[in-house]
């Protein structure tokens, strides 16, 4: 006897639905293997601040401690990487990691990126971990920053 497997299904719930809050004259961007993407309007010559959503699925096992070291491994793999800072807050009830570094590519100017990282269990069949990562040009950083932490403060998920 065969049976049916369905997606979503119990067995293999759907992605989470994510919406942010970001400034109107921010653009929607496609970018493969991205859930959702936006950037600033471009201007020549300029780092375009922008925020990236991910969501990829674990196994039930996958917890906020493989996030970090996930985060950690990550960020290992940047060049002249400055750590700016890193802990955990609070957003929607959820606990994220947050993490804030800047690091430079030879040959272009310094990125500084605040990412953060939630890690959402899907009715003990999975765990999805969602990653919001801002990043903006150093030499604009202090006005840029604030703008990303906002879109990304105003993330809501919904997991129906």
């Amino acid at each position: 006897m065969a049976r049916s497997i369905e997606y979503p299904s119990p067995d293999f719930p759907g992605p989470p639905r994510i919406s942010v809050t970001v400034p109107d004259e921010w653009e929607p961007l496609t970018v493969p293997g991205v859930q959702l993407a936006v950037a600033q309007p471009r201007v020549e010559g300029q780092f375009r601040a922008n925020v990236v959503v991910t969501v990829q699925r674990f196994g039930p096992e996958f917890t906020l401690e493989s996030a970090r070291a996930g985060l950690d491994q990550r960020k290992a793999s940047l060049p002249e990487l400055e750590e700016l800072g890193t802990g955990e807050l609070e957003i929607g009830g959820r606990t994220w990691i947050a993490s804030e570094y800047g690091y430079t590519q030879p040959g272009r100017s310094t990125v500084v990126q605040a990412a953060r990282y939630a890690v959402v269990d899907r009715g003990g069949v999975a765990t999805d971990v969602l990653e919001i990562v801002g990043s903006c040009g150093a030499e604009s950083a202090d006005d840029e920053i604030e703008t990303v932490r906002a879109i990304q403060d105003s993330v809501i998920l919904d997991l129906s």
